[in-house]
């Protein structure tokens, strides 16, 4: 079952386990990565332990890059409003290999604060992390997020 981005509550998230990037479109619970959760398969604490377990039963959640830049480019003329546009933005990113969670949630719910010891938690830009390829908001050297903002309004 694919979700779609929801502002707040559905999330765009990278992720980085044994050196291999993936999307995912998923509930923002599941990345509260030292609480336990019930919806999340029993999991105590979400680290580089657990993920392997975790990532196979959220595969369905699994999105391309293609998938991604698609949403983007078919709901183009649709986005009426900033709010909108922060829907299709990566929110949070989480890499198991080195341990680091970075989140950039336009809300005051602070991801980076509930993650496991010994991990990095920090509210920051991770956009420079993600691969040149798996950047699915850049087409032919475009920012399709600059192109909206523009046409919004938000940006010159």
């Amino acid at each position: 079952m694919k979700l779609m981005p929801e502002y707040a509550q559905i999330l765009i998230v990278g992720v980085v386990y044994k050196e291999s990037w993936a999307w995912y479109i998923t509930e923002r619970e599941y990345w509260f990565l030292n609480i336990e959760m019930e919806d999340r398969f029993g999991i105590e604490l979400l680290n580089e332990l657990t993920a392997e377990y975790f990532l196979h039963k959220i595969e369905e959640y699994k999105v391309s890059t293609i998938q991604l830049t698609s949403m983007i480019v078919e709901l183009n003329d649709v986005f009426q409003n900033y709010d909108e546009v922060l829907e299709f933005l990566p929110t949070i990113y989480v890499d198991f290999d080195k341990r680091e969670l970075f989140s950039l949630f336009p809300e005051p719910i602070y991801f980076e604060n509930y993650v496991p010891e010994g991990w990095i938690g920090e509210y920051k830009d991770f956009f420079e992390l993600v691969p040149g390829t798996e950047r699915y908001w850049i087409v032919d050297n475009e920012n399709l997020f600059d192109q909206l903002y523009k046409r919004l309004g938000v940006i010159q």
